[in-house]
């Protein structure tokens, strides 16, 4: 695995680059708001990506990126491409204090990024970040919903895919009845 790339830019083009380190240019995709100028030496972090058909490097400038890019892969349904355009544009650091105060707004304001893929991003990392516990009450819906249905026995991750399709305005039965039906359908 290659984990630090140091060398001098040959070009850049979109979010990749070609970074020549000693006479072999590796490309490298990056944030497209890093700016690089040809003939700068570059030094980066490198996340090494290897799929069945494809082999890429992902490279950051500080190591606590590269970091919280690494983490957001542990996420399910994000791949390397979404954590690279959640970090697009913005420090580890402001991800990192996005995930600990559940923001979701952070998330949902990232294009691609829908409300399910945020409260995931929060409900699996948090807990890793911090040593607050999430509950999903602290990202939306009824609390006594949640716990009902928990105590149900059903998982974090069930009641993540169903909660925001839950009208909260509606008397608990009725929200607790559609839950059933949705989690009926996410559990299949």
């Amino acid at each position: 695995m290659i984990g630090f790339l140091s060398g001098i830019l040959k070009s850049q083009s979109g979010n990749s680059i070609i970074l020549d380190v000693h006479g072999v240019g590796y490309k490298v995709l990056v944030s497209k708001s890093q700016s690089f100028t040809p003939s700068d030496k570059i030094e980066l972090y490198i996340h090494t990506h290897v799929r069945e058909d494809d082999l890429s490097l992902f490279g950051f400038q500080k190591e606590s990126d590269l970091q919280i890019f690494e983490l957001l892969l542990t996420v399910s349904g994000i791949g390397p491409k979404s954590a690279q355009n959640i970090m697009a544009g913005v420090s580890g650091d402001l991800v990192r204090k996005a995930i600990e105060s559940s923001n979701i707004n952070f998330f949902t304001s990232i294009s691609g990024v829908g409300k399910k893929s945020a409260q995931r991003i929060i409900i699996e990392l948090r807990p890793k970040l911090t040593s607050a516990s999430t509950s999903m009450s602290d990202l939306e819906g009824n609390p006594a919903l949640v716990d009902a249905l928990r105590e149900l026995g059903f998982r974090n991750q069930e009641i993540t895919g169903i909660i925001s399709q839950i009208d909260k305005d509606e008397p608990l039965p009725n929200q607790l009845r559609t839950a059933l039906k949705l989690l009926h359908k996410w559990v299949k």
